[in-house]
């Protein structure tokens, strides 16, 4: 089953989980270049020892947008944790 996903209100991508296998799509729309569109951007594969990254940018440098791209396939494949950031001593 395909899921858009929707960036500060704008369809962006399309999720797609198969088996282990979980990817994000450029979507179809004017927000991409005609030639990426429906590409995949980001590919996890959970091997049950961790993930394997399948994606065609530099794994040494990542920029903000692929960063983000990591971090959305990651909040789909992580969808049961329930991070919190809290001070360890009371606010006044």
């Amino acid at each position: 089953m395909i899921q858009q996903i929707f960036i500060d209100n704008e369809y962006q991508y399309d999720y797609v989980q198969e088996g282990e296998s979980h990817k994000l799509l450029y979507s179809d729309t004017d927000e991409w270049n005609s030639h990426i569109r429906g590409r995949v951007a980001f590919e996890l594969i959970d091997d049950g020892n961790g993930f394997k990254i399948n994606t065609d940018f530099d794994k040494e440098h990542v920029d903000y947008s692929h960063a983000e791209q990591l971090l959305i396939l990651l909040k789909l494949t992580y969808i049961n944790v329930n991070v919190e950031i809290a001070s360890k001593t009371t606010l006044l």
